[in-house]
């Protein structure tokens, strides 16, 4: 396929996720996928989009942000999560992807003030970062959520399944 026909079918493809209330942007679909898969195991409510503080409201009225990366398998590159421009959350759930299959590696659940206390100040970005490296090595107060999210992603899916054919 030319490098057009391949972006044609990509947009086709954004076009579907957005239909089917997977995606809700024309953005890169891994951020907008990973709330989507929180909402779900959280039993919650995505924010509004022009909300920047947090991005899903769990059943229990926690306010959860979100922040995830697309890993390549066995990458050893220094990857970093988007930028803390706000702390007006109560946790941050950190979500890795693979890159090949996006399949969910990883996912934590950490507490914002001990997200606060790990990240590093960037004025190149203007404002608080964390790594993946973090994230993996484990981050005080971090709880694995991987099974819940995996779990949610998996019925997502089903769901989608049954709905096409």
């Amino acid at each position: 396929m030319s490098i057009r026909q391949l972006l044609g079918l990509y947009s086709r493809i954004l076009n579907e996720l957005i239909q089917r209330g997977v995606v809700r942007s024309r953005n890169a679909p891994a951020g907008d996928l990973a709330e989507s898969v929180v909402a779900k195991a959280y039993r919650g409510e995505l924010a509004p989009q022009s909300e920047k503080s947090w991005d899903v409201r769990a059943a229990g009225g926690t306010l959860l942000q979100v922040k995830c990366r697309v890993i390549e398998p066995g990458s050893r590159r220094t990857q970093v999560y988007s930028p803390f421009r706000s702390w007006s959350f109560d946790a941050c759930v950190f979500v890795i992807l693979n890159s090949v299959t996006y399949d969910i590696e990883q996912a934590v659940e950490v507490p914002a003030g001990q997200v606060k206390t790990a990240a590093r100040a960037s004025s190149w970005v203007a404002g608080h970062r964390i790594t993946v490296s973090q994230t993996r090595a484990g981050i005080d107060g971090a709880v694995d959520v991987t099974a819940r999210l995996r779990e949610a992603y998996e019925a997502m899916d089903r769901r989608e399944q049954t709905q096409v054919v």
